[in-house]
């Protein structure tokens, strides 16, 4: 797992929360479902904006409309006035973005 934090101060609490929630879900859908042997997390802030990208080497297959867990997290960034990316090609590994 490969860990890149580029932020130097405290971001709004609500940007925290989310962002602690989506990695949290991620890795667990990562454990669970993904079969990868490497994950990356990079989290960057801009001003207020916070930046998310969590990459994984599985098996891809990812579907935000299968399940809640995906769905709950577009929702929680969305509600937040944020917008979260999800690539999951089948054989390709998943990759988020937010």
């Amino acid at each position: 797992m490969e860990i890149h934090i580029g932020i130097d101060r405290r971001v709004p609490e609500s940007a925290e929360v989310a962002a602690y929630y989506v990695v949290a879900e991620a890795l667990t859908n990562t454990a669970k479902y993904a079969r990868a042997s490497e994950v990356r997390v990079s989290i960057e802030a801009a001003g207020t904006n916070l930046s998310l990208s969590i990459t994984d080497d599985g098996i891809g297959g990812a579907d935000p409309q299968e399940g809640s867990g995906l769905i709950g997290l577009i929702d929680r960034v969305e509600a937040l006035g944020g917008k979260l990316r999800i690539s999951s090609v089948a054989g390709s590994g998943t990759a988020g973005s937010g």
